[in-house]
């Protein structure tokens, strides 16, 4: 496992730079993330911005088990489901359950959501992690498909069946107005995307502090040699169970923020399709970085959102255009030409993706710069 947690300093970079690299590119991915994607050359609209960042959790947290611990999910939209649900839930039927207000009702509902989560990814873990890698992956789809069907059957009314919870489901301190999002709150008022900024980076920090520990070393020690590991002592079972406990956890704080973004609860969000993609944006960005998840699940919604809406090439851009192509007949299967890209990524380098190829010529520029001022 090479991620960027573990680099050294080099090519004279201030040590205390390179120390915290991810938190402060992390920093820099916030504050130019909405700026760049809203501009009315790329997507154009505010809502992709701050979807990506919750996706981005999302996936990062499912990289703590696949890519740093070796065990491959295939129901992770389980645990998003969690965070999805409960608050959800809690408060479209607070009036009853608490009393006390939709805020507190939702605070409870997110805290009892991540406490959820941890119980039963501890438990499931317990379960099936003994049972060899394959059986892991299939026993998590099968777990994953059997909370699909119990929130599809609808159960006491509560979770709304195929039809998900699309009202009451929100706080008292979310207000929309015109399809924007905001936090009041304290008599202050706070975009939306700024509200999932900071918990994106509270969550990633954690998650960052998870994988340079002991813990997260540890991790990566099983995933490369699990006979080696345990043979120099390393419980590697309750490693592998308590990755399960701390990926689902994080997956269901994604899970929160999208239940918000979404203004409500949608059974799509636990299918297959969802855990699916899931595996594809860790693989695409590349397995075996910190940053591979984030830019993995940037470039799967960005591709999504553009090549869906692109319609028409002109050569040249400019106002006075020569040739017109009508793409959009073309451009619908966009799943199947980032699919060709997925297949070109595990083909040549599986656990690097694009972000190793990024770090590869990145390197090879630095080195070729160095060999000019030499």
């Amino acid at each position: 496992m090479s991620g960027e947690s573990t680099d050294r300093a080099t090519g004279g970079l201030p040590s205390m730079f390179e120390r915290y690299k991810i938190p402060l590119g992390l920093v820099v991915l916030v504050v130019a993330l909405r700026p760049l994607i809203t501009s009315e050359m790329v997507l154009g609209y505010n809502a992709i911005a701050s979807k990506m960042l919750i996706m981005m959790l999302f996936v990062a947290g499912f990289n703590l088990l696949f890519g740093y611990t070796g065990l491959l999910s295939f129901g992770h939209a389980m645990f998003l489901g969690f965070g999805i649900y409960i608050p959800a839930i809690l408060v479209l039927n607070g009036a009853w359950v608490l009393p006390a207000g939709g805020n507190i009702t939702f605070l409870v509902g997110v805290i009892l959501a991540l406490a959820a989560v941890a119980v039963y990814g501890y438990l499931l873990g317990t379960l099936i992690v003994g049972m060899g890698e394959i059986y892991f992956a299939l026993l998590t789809l099968a777990f994953s498909q059997a909370i699909y069907f119990i929130v599809l059957r609808n159960p006491g009314e509560l979770t709304g069946g195929s039809n998900g919870l699309t009202q009451g489901t929100l706080p008292d301190f979310v207000e929309q107005t015109r399809g924007e999002i905001a936090i009041e709150a304290f008599g202050l008022s706070l975009d939306w995307y700024w509200a999932v900024a900071v918990v994106f980076l509270l969550g990633m920090l954690a998650l960052w502090q998870i994988v340079r520990s002991p813990f997260g070393r540890s991790l990566v020690a099983v995933s490369e040699n699990e006979q080696l590991a345990r043979a120099m002592g390393v419980d590697t079972t309750s490693y592998k169970i308590w990755s399960v406990t701390f990926s689902g956890v994080f997956s269901a704080l994604a899970g929160v923020l999208l239940m918000i973004q979404n203004s409500g609860a949608a059974i799509e969000n636990l299918s297959v399709f969802t855990s699916g993609d899931t595996v594809l944006m860790a693989v695409l960005g590349g397995v075996n970085y910190f940053f591979g998840p984030v830019v993995g699940a940037f470039s799967w919604l960005f591709v999504e959102d553009f090549l869906t809406n692109f319609e028409l090439w002109q050569f040249p851009l400019s106002e006075v255009t020569f040739v017109t192509v009508d793409l959009s007949d073309i451009l619908v299967y966009w799943q199947f030409l980032l699919g060709a890209l997925f297949v070109v990524v595990v083909l040549t380098a599986p656990e690097e993706g694009i972000w190793g190829y990024i770090r590869s010529v990145a390197s090879w520029l630095r080195k070729r710069m160095q060999q000019v001022r030499a």
